[in-house]
């Protein structure tokens, strides 16, 4: 006899980049466990693909999160993970007069991204050469991660060369989807240090999931205000 089969609430989100509203899914123990495993680990391309495979889980394929710029995958699994374990959650934050770590209850749901969804920007780096830029997605950032490690520095470095769309000169523009991982890392890192920066200034303004948190201190009563950002923040 087949046992009984529980159906699960249905929810909608809107995802930032794109407006898309899109019909989710709480995840399941089944899924839980994978990310808690591989949370575990530390490693940021499985804790990528957990995340991935969870939220097209949740979705029913609706989102291909390959294609997500990271803050809509922050944000739909922050969306996703509310309505999971509970909409809200708590974080030990420090106090900027005394130190003391104190335990401060955020409400999920109150939780966007934010700044201003922009289209693809070009770079000029020379009088010949320059970059087209575009928010770093899920499988650009796989794919350099699967060949510079996960180091902070290999991440960052990942995290920029998957931003690059192309590169162009006077000559001809090359997509970097056909070229290399570490032909376009060796590529940044021929750069001078002003011309890096000019490809870093894109991030400075890259939407991001955020919140602003207000707490006194449980030991010294000092108001405190923070800004949490990125996804690992709000766990």
């Amino acid at each position: 006899m087949a046992l009984p089969r529980i159906d699960s609430p249905k929810y909608e989100l809107k995802v930032p980049s794109s407006g898309e509203v899109v019909e989710y899914r709480p995840y399941l123990v089944k899924e839980e466990k994978i990310l808690m495993m591989a949370m575990e680990t530390k490693d940021q391309q499985q804790m990528i693909r957990a995340l991935r495979d969870v939220i097209a889980g949740c979705t029913e394929g609706k989102i291909q999160a390959d294609s997500l710029a990271m803050f809509d995958l922050e944000y739909v699994f922050l969306k996703i993970r509310g309505k999971s374990v509970g909409e809200t959650t708590k974080v030990g934050l420090k106090c900027s007069s005394c130190d003391h770590k104190n335990e401060v209850e955020i409400n999920l749901d109150e939780v966007e991204v934010q700044g201003e969804v922009k289209k693809n920007a070009k770079v000029a780096l020379t009088d010949s050469v320059g970059v087209v830029l575009k928010y770093p997605t899920v499988k650009g950032i796989q794919k350099q991660l699967g060949k510079q490690g996960s180091n902070d520095r290999e991440v960052t470095m990942a995290a920029v060369a998957s931003a690059i769309e192309s590169i162009y000169d006077a000559n001809d523009v090359y997509p970097t989807e056909d070229e290399k991982a570490e032909d376009v890392i060796n590529f940044l890192d021929s750069l001078t240090s002003s011309q890096f920066k000019k490809i870093s200034e894109y991030f400075e303004d890259m939407p991001r999931l955020r919140h602003e948190v207000n707490f006194n201190c449980a030991s010294c009563k000092a108001k405190n205000t923070q800004t949490l950002e990125g996804l690992t923040n709000f766990f």
